[in-house]
């Protein structure tokens, strides 16, 4: 087990990867949103690895996914948490990731995940409504 699979708490297998294909990451670093590119089949903490970032950005910066379904998922720390600070930052980004991944004005904006052992679905610990209720039409 890697350092990465320790922290999360996950193994990533072949499960995994497929998820990570199937969702596009972000994250809001020194107030900037980041992309990460469409398609990769690693993690958070491997891509911010990859970038050079500080190995403490995954506790420290908001990141999230779009899932194939098109709804925004955002959290911080390896525990997946949101608070107040995590909402700010997020929403005060939320205008510039509709607009640069196409999100529709329905889809669900969810923060925070709930950590379940032999479960492909974490549940989100808030739901926020959609897009439209934030940004309007």
């Amino acid at each position: 087990m890697d350092k990465f699979e320790k922290n999360y708490g996950v193994k990533e297998d072949k499960s995994v990867k497929i998820f990570h294909r199937s969702r596009r990451m972000f994250c809001i670093k020194s107030n900037r949103l980041y992309l990460a590119k469409p398609k990769v089949d690693y993690s958070h903490a491997v891509w911010f690895e990859k970038e050079g970032w500080d190995d403490n950005l995954i506790e420290k910066a908001v990141r999230g996914i779009v899932d194939k379904e098109g709804n925004i998922h955002f959290y911080y720390g390896y525990d997946f948490d949101v608070n107040r600070k995590s909402e700010k930052i997020f929403f005060t980004h939320l205008p510039e990731l509709v607009k640069k991944l196409r999100l529709g004005p329905t889809a669900k904006i969810l923060g925070g995940k709930i950590k379940k052992k032999n479960s492909k679905e974490w549940p989100p610990k808030k739901r926020y409504g959609r897009v439209v209720d934030h940004l309007g039409k």
